[in-house]
């Protein structure tokens, strides 16, 4: 960490937060002259990091850098499929929080699974094969899903409808085409009025909601529908603080933990530089943009999520809920339940929380 490589990144951070641009955009070059990001693992990751503080400089700057990057770029599908089937702290997660849901859902005649930023509905047709597996998946099961793109809306409807009829399990989908801080008074009402147990699931979403959303009081909305549980799966660490040179360490020593993963889990290069072009993007967003109401992916540390949940009438749940034989062929990944969550990490790190609180009636 304190390589000249790193020296010249701190130096241009600093050179950037005391309004020194032009000395910012010599140590960011002096930085890129030193990188061969084809034949050494962790140039790419200074790049992409340098490509992030570029965009403070200016975006022409930035799209310059993206330009040499390109040559890397997977089509998107592609890398996502990678990235969901590849990466422990997506894949394992995904498993993890499945088979959690599974025990929640599990045994009713009826139960609602109301699942914030759906996407295309990959995890839960995957829900539903593992339902279908336990033996006792709800006789009738309806899926609510709120995700802001009506195509993914759209893909996410027919493959749940299509593999439950498969499964013979007889499912009712509703699509609601938004992010869940814009739900109104129906929307919620709606959700209070679908048959229970109600369950609430959301895998890298909610850090999407926009600065300025009162995040507790979504949670106490979430509590007003009276879901048996909430299952959240976010990525750990602190991206939401004010203080830049605290959001670079942070997303420094998360994102360098996820590289290294992706070194050591033996991919063709092609792939590997992909899935890091991939989280290029996010670092962009982190530390790139500069008005901070803008900032799209603000993840915070598993510690607040539980916090939030239990201010807004939720307990972390038992561990029997939680307890699981899962791993990942990789002697650095590590599986370790905590209080109200199961964590996927690399070596010292978590990573990935699965966090799952239930109602607290007493509250």
């Amino acid at each position: 960490m304190h390589s000249e490589k790193f020296a010249l990144l701190l130096r241009a951070l600093e050179e950037l937060q005391g309004g020194q641009a032009s000395a910012a955009r010599r140590s960011l070059a002096a930085l890129t002259r030193m990188l061969d990001v084809d034949a050494v693992d962790e140039d790419m990751q200074y790049f992409l990091f340098a490509t992030a503080l570029a965009r403070r400089l200016g975006v022409g700057e930035a799209q310059q850098m993206n330009l040499y990057l390109r040559r890397f770029e997977l089509p998107q599908i592609s890398l996502f499929n990678l990235v969901a089937e590849r990466l422990p702290m997506v894949g394992l997660a995904g498993q993890i929080a499945n088979d959690v849901l599974c025990r929640l859902l599990s045994g009713h005649e009826e139960a609602t699974l109301l699942d914030v930023g759906l996407g295309t509905g990959r995890q839960e047709v995957a829900l539903l094969r593992t339902l279908k597996a336990s033996g006792a998946a709800p006789r009738r099961l309806t899926v609510v899903g709120v995700e802001p793109d009506t195509d993914s809306l759209r893909r996410a409807e027919v493959s749940l409808l299509e593999t439950a009829q498969q499964l013979g399990i007889h499912l009712r989908f509703r699509g609601i085409p938004k992010v869940i801080e814009a739900l109104d008074a129906n929307d919620w009402g709606l959700l209070r009025d679908c048959p229970g147990p109600r369950v609430v699931h959301s895998a890298f979403a909610l850090h999407h909601m926009a600065a300025g959303v009162d995040r507790q009081d979504i949670f106490h909305r979430l509590r007003a529908v009276e879901p048996t549980a909430v299952v959240l799966c976010e990525p750990n660490s602190d991206h939401v603080t004010d203080s830049l040179s605290q959001r670079f360490h942070n997303v420094w020593n998360h994102f360098s933990h996820n590289f290294d993963m992706v070194d050591e889990l033996g991919l063709p290069a092609r792939e590997r530089n992909g899935i890091k072009l991939f989280f290029g993007r996010e670092l962009e967003d982190i530390l790139g943009v500069v008005d901070d109401s803008q900032r799209y992916e603000r993840h915070e540390r598993v510690e607040t999520w539980v916090e939030r949940l239990s201010n807004a009438g939720f307990s972390p749940a038992p561990a029997r809920l939680l307890e699981g034989s899962w791993s990942f062929p990789h002697p650095t990944v590590h599986i370790r339940q905590g209080p109200g969550y199961v964590g996927v990490g690399h070596r010292e790190e978590m990573l990935v929380p699965v966090i799952c609180a239930t109602l607290d009636t007493s509250a």
